[in-house]
Parts: C-alpha cells; sequence; structure tokens
C-alpha cells in the first residue's frame, strides 16, 4: 500500500513499486528522425579546439565537457529554450538533453552561466564558420547570393531608462550659467574675480582658501554653514554633473540615446505599437544575411535604419567566413549612393530596390513638375527646361558631407528668375522655407544615378526578379520563425558581446532546425523558390 503522506521531500518513498526496465541507454528511446541525433552529428563535425583552450588544464576539471555543454545550449535554442533555468530543467526531465550530455550529472543553471560568461565572441565565430562550411556539405550553401535585412528587437533594459542626447547637451550648456553665477557670489565675498577659471580650477582654489581661512565645514540641520562653504558646495555640484554628463555623452557616442540599464542598447520607434502613441522602447537592430533559407551571419547595430548597417555587415561577414558574397539583395532600407558606391568598388553584384521605386509607379509622382526626372534636358547646353519654358542652367557643383565621412558631389542648376511664374506654387512647394527671392534649384548627382542604372539593370532582370521573390521568402521569412515559431521576441542578455553571443547562439539553433526540415521534406539542393507564373 503507498503511504499517504505527502509531506516528503523525497517523492520516491512514496511511489508505488516499479519494475527497473531495461536498457538505461536514452538513445534507444528516441526516434531515428529526431533532429537531436542530426545535431550530435553535425556538431561532432566542427573543431573544438579553441573552445578547449578556454579551459585551463590545471586545477579542477569541469564536471561537464565544454563541447556539450555548447551542444545542449544550440539543442536548447532549437527547441526555444533560452533561459540557463529552462535548460537545467530540460535537462533534468528531458530524455534527448540527458542523452545529449551522455549521462553526465545535470549541470546547474550556473554551470551553463559560467560556461556562455568564458565563451568569446572570436571562439563562436570560428565555430559558426566551421559550422556553415559542414551545412554546405549537406545543402546548397554556395554564396553566390545573400538576402539582407534586419528587424529591431527589444533590448533587456528597463523601458523608461532612457537617456537623450540632446537633453544632456542642453544641461552641460546651463552649467556655464551656474559657473558663472558661483564666480559672481566669489566676487561679491571676496571680492577675487575668477571668471576666467574652470570649473575644476575654481574648485581647487575654493579648497585652498577654505584650508587657509580653516574654515570647518559643517552639515546637517541647526549647523551654520559659512558663505565660502556654500560657494565650495555649488562649485563641486556643477563639477560633479559636468563629470557626469561628459560620461553621458562618452557612453552614448555618436548615439542620440541609451539605456541606463543596458548602455549598449538604443532608444528605437518599435513596429508592437500596443499603445499607439509612438512610444520609444530601448532595442538593438539586428540585420540577418540569408541563403538557402540559413543564416550565414548576424550583424547587431545601434542604428535605427538599415542604411548604415550593410558596409561594417558585409565586411564582418567577409572577415567570418573568408570570402565575398556575390550578390547583394536587399530592400529599399539599404539604397544610398555610399552603400551602392562601395558595393561597386569591392567588385559586388546588387539587387537593391530603389528608394523610390515604388513611388515612381504612381501617377502623382509623374505630375510633380518640380522634379529633375520630369524636366526636359537640353544635353547640348547643359541645362533644364522647367514646365513653363523657363531654362535651368549649371550654377556649380555642391560636395557634402555626411557623418559617416562620404562625400556626395551634386551638380546644382538654378533658374534665373521664378517670379510671377504661374506654376511656382506647384513647382516649388517649399517656396515658403525659400521665401519669395529664392529661385527653383534642382540637384543633381551624376555618380548616384549612374550606380542606380547598373543597380537597375540587374534589378529589372528576370534573374533580379527571382532574387527579389526570395529576399522577401527567405530573409523576412526567418525573422517570421524567430518570433512567432521561435517565440524570440526580447533580448535575454545585457551588453553588445552578449547580445551578439545569444543570436549567433539562436542562428545555430535556427540553421540546425532549417537543415533537418529540410532532410525530412525532401528539399535538399533547392536553393532559390521558383516564381509561380499567373494563371
Amino acid at each position: 500500500m503507498i503511504s499517504k503522506k505527502t509531506n516528503l521531500k523525497n517523492y520516491n518513498r512514496i511511489q508505488a513499486p516499479r519494475q527497473i526496465i531495461l536498457p538505461l541507454d536514452f538513445g534507444l528511446m528516441i526516434n531515428e528522425n529526431e533532429p537531436v541525433r542530426l545535431l550530435d552529428a553535425v556538431l561532432e563535425e566542427l573543431d573544438y579546439t579553441e573552445l578547449l583552450h578556454l579551459y585551463s588544464p590545471k586545477g579542477r576539471k569541469s564536471a561537464v565537457s565544454p563541447v556539450l555543454f555548447f551542444k545542449v545550449f544550440v539543442f536548447g535554442m532549437l527547441e526555444g529554450i533560452y533561459s540557463l533555468r529552462g535548460l537545467q530543467r530540460q535537462c533534468d526531465v528531458n530524455l534527448q538533453y540527458k542523452w545529449l550530455l551522455q549521462s553526465f550529472r545535470v549541470p546547474s543553471h550556473m554551470a551553463f552561466g559560467r560556461f556562455f560568461k568564458r565563451l568569446t565572441v572570436p571562439v563562436l565565430n570560428n565555430l559558426f564558420a566551421q559550422f556553415i562550411k559542414v551545412l554546405s556539405e549537406y545543402d546548397s550553401i554556395t554564396f553566390e547570393e545573400a538576402f539582407i535585412d534586419g528587424t529591431k528587437i527589444e533590448a533587456n533594459a528597463n523601458r523608461y531608462t532612457f537617456v537623450w542626447k540632446k537633453n544632456v547637451i542642453k544641461s552641460l550648456g546651463k552649467l556655464k550659467e551656474k559657473l558663472s553665477a558661483v564666480c559672481q557670489k566669489l566676487l561679491a565675498l571676496t571680492g577675487v574675480d575668477a571668471s576666467a577659471l574652470g570649473d575644476t580650477a575654481l574648485l581647487d582654489y575654493l579648497s585652498k582658501e577654505c584650508r587657509d581661512s580653516d574654515i570647518a565645514f559643517v552639515h546637517g540641520t541647526g549647523k551654520h554653514k559659512h558663505p565660502l562653504q556654500r560657494i565650495h558646495e555649488e562649485c563641486e555640484a556643477v563639477v560633479e554633473k559636468r563629470l557626469e554628463y561628459e560620461a553621458h555623452l562618452g557612453i552614448m557616442g555618436e548615439r542620440n540615446s541609451y539605456s541606463k540599464t543596458d548602455n549598449a542598447a538604443t532608444f528605437m520607434r518599435m513596429k508592437e505599437d500596443h499603445m499607439g502613441n509612438g512610444q520609444l522602447k530601448p532595442a538593438y537592430n539586428v540585420q540577418f544575411a540569408v541563403q538557402s533559407e540559413y543564416i550565414l551571419g548576424v550583424g547587431i547595430f545601434a542604428n535605427p535604419n538599415d542604411t548604415r548597417t550593410l558596409i561594417p555587415f558585409l565586411q564582418q561577414l567577409e572577415i567570418l567566413h573568408g570570402r565575398k558574397i556575390e550578390h547583394v539583395v536587399a530592400d529599399a532600407g539599404y539604397d544610398s549612393e555610399e552603400n551602392l558606391a562601395w558595393l561597386d568598388r569591392n567588385g559586388y553584384l546588387t539587387v537593391i530596390k530603389p528608394k523610390t521605386y515604388e513611388v515612381n509607379k504612381k501617377r502623382s509622382y509623374a505630375e510633380q513638375i518640380g522634379r529633375a526626372e520630369n524636366m526636359q534636358y537640353d544635353e547640348a547646353k547643359n541645362e533644364y527646361i522647367c514646365a513653363k519654358g523657363r531654362r535651368l542652367r549649371y550654377a556649380g557643383t555642391t560636395t557634402k558631407k555626411n557623418s559617416s565621412g562620404y562625400m556626395r558631389e551634386s551638380k546644382v542648376y538654378q533658374c534665373s528668375n521664378c517670379n510671377y511664374c504661374s506654376k511656382r506654387s506647384e513647382c516649388q512647394r517649399s517656396v515658403a522655407e525659400h521665401g519669395p527671392m529664392q529661385s527653383k534649384r534642382i540637384f543633381i548627382a551624376d555618380n548616384y544615378l549612374k550606380l542606380q542604372e547598373k543597380n537597375m539593370q540587374l534589378f529589372s532582370s528576370p534573374k533580379g526578379i527571382l532574387l527579389r521573390i526570395n529576399r522577401s521568402i527567405q530573409v523576412e521569412g526567418s525573422f517570421g520563425v524567430m518570433k512567432e515559431d521561435f517565440k524570440y521576441k526580447r533580448i535575454l542578455r545585457r551588453g553588445k558581446e552578449n547580445v551578439y553571443k545569444e543570436l549567433l547562439m539562436l542562428a545555430f539553433g535556427f540553421n540546425m532546425r532549417k537543415l533537418h526540415n529540410r532532410i525530412q521534406s525532401g528539399r535538399l539542393g533547392t536553393r532559390l523558390f521558383a516564381v509561380k507564373e499567373a494563371c
């Protein structure tokens, strides 16, 4: 009879008697087509020398091999188990995890945490590059094209811990007024003009004066402070605030904001806006490069938009895999003169959607008479002719430098006189901004136009159409699988390095799941989805 006492922590003492069943090999209880078997076989082909070098041969040996830790981590990502306690729980109760651990003692969540902390980015990059090479032996990864896109993922940071650059700069400017007020008080008290001193030098001077005058600093209620002590405290507060604001700007760098709980996170406007008020949340811009439905690389950026991420991301991929991608396929968010010029200079073929591609299809675009594209061009005289028949003559060349240092040249064409033009309000929509005496000007970037024309030749070709369709299926599909199927919508770790490691681990799991699905569905070797013809 089973005991009814349930206050015992050891439940073995109250369970019904059971016969021990042989065999005890967990592998015999796992189906032949389970992804854990494929994962173990594929990851066994990697060289773990660099990973093992992270562990010293001296001292206490790790209870579980780092290789097994790595396999369990990747399998956890494949199964959608992202937390350390979740991994520990699965190793306790799940036969597949026990088989992967080779019957070693279940590690604690702290042991998993120590492994992840010790795992460095170079070692993980090395393993991922090997992993992609092994996958290319199983399936069609050829680096012939890469579909690139980005998404914003919320960081593990509190939502109201923002620091805004504009506010910091404004507050930093106000400190000058406060310091000036301190100098005025000192002048009124001692007759010393210290306006030429900086805040630190003034604080040193006040400290010396207080010591020389034997002024004892007092604090608390009922204590009477010496006027010089009050001035000293005000100056000290100014110095502390200046150092605080400068620290904020140092952390921020080129960004406009950051979070106090995760300094690497930047406040961005997310697509998931449940309140409908455009609330900014701390997030990372995550870039994926995908081919044959496999993730080839992951990029973590603080830029809210994708334009400035393309060049560093491609450089990162080239270093990671030691080879270039032939065709770069991306959406309109990556279209810029700087990007196209860099890609052309480095031998990449581009299938990048132009910014104005969708707008150009609309009739309203062709009716905008103020656009240079809708004006006549007199090539012999190098002049544009507006809808009213007036000529815009070449007025010179301007060069603008953007925040990344790229120099963009544009030719300026200007009309000699736009007064009394009946189409002026239609042609110059921003006439109120320029004023009534400003004549019509247009800017023509010849280099950008040539690069766009070269890009459009491949973009509009049958191959370009095939690649564009696959971009929307493969790379956008990878984000959909990650967010909806894997339920990965918020980063768990803090700091750019930890976030990168977490997402690269996720890429391991994603690719293993993709390989399993393609094997089971008989789709190995299928690199691109075919274009479906309309009936």
